[in-house]
C-alpha cells in the first residue's frame, strides 16, 4: 500500500512539472502570466521560488536573503532562469535577462555563457543547486541553493 501511495505522488508530481503534459500559461487579470508553484526556503535564509511555463520550458524566479552575518549581510538577491525539464523531474536553467524589483539582468550582462541553475523537483518542494549564477549576480554572501518547499498545490 506504501509504495502505491509513493508511486501516486511521483506520478501526480510528474503531470503537474512535466512540460509536454501542461497546456499554454495560465494568465490572470490583465494577461499576465501567474506561476504554476510557488516554494518557500527557511534556511540559511529566507527565498522564495515560483515557476511558471513558457512554451516548452520553464521559468524559475527566485528571491533569496543574504546569508545571516550581521553588518555584512548580503541584500536580498533576485534572479530568472529558463530552461527545459528533463525525464528525471531536473530543470536546467539558464540566468535570462528579466526587469525585477531588485535586480536588472540584461543580456549583455550575461554574456556568452550563462550560469545554470538545476531545480530537481520532487512531491514535496524542490532542490536549488547554483552553478555560479549568485556569486555573478548577487552580493557576496547571497546563497539560493537548498530546498524549498511547496506552498501551494496546483488546480
Amino acid at each position: 500500500m506504501r509504495l502505491l501511495s509513493i508511486a501516486a505522488v511521483g506520478l501526480f508530481c510528474l503531470s503537474v512539472f512535466n512540460p509536454a503534459s501542461a497546456s499554454a500559461d495560465a494568465t490572470g487579470p490583465g494577461g499576465t502570466a501567474e506561476p504554476v508553484a510557488r516554494f518557500e526556503r527557511d534556511k540559511p535564509a529566507k527565498a522564495s521560488l515560483s515557476l511558471r511555463r513558457e512554451g516548452a520550458v520553464w521559468r524559475v524566479a527566485l528571491r533569496a536573503g543574504g546569508v545571516p552575518n550581521g553588518a555584512a549581510t548580503a541584500a536580498d538577491c533576485e534572479l530568472q532562469a529558463v530552461g527545459p525539464q528533463d525525464a528525471d523531474d531536473v530543470i536546467i536553467a539558464q540566468v535570462a535577462p528579466f526587469e525585477g524589483d531588485l535586480n536588472r539582468i540584461s543580456a549583455a550582462d550575461i554574456g556568452a555563457v550563462a550560469p545554470v541553475l538545476q531545480v530537481r523537483v520532487g512531491p514535496e518542494g524542490l532542490f536549488v543547486e547554483d552553478g555560479g549564477a549568485a556569486a555573478r549576480f548577487c552580493g557576496m554572501g547571497s546563497d539560493v541553493n537548498g530546498f524549498y518547499r511547496r506552498l501551494d498545490t496546483p488546480g
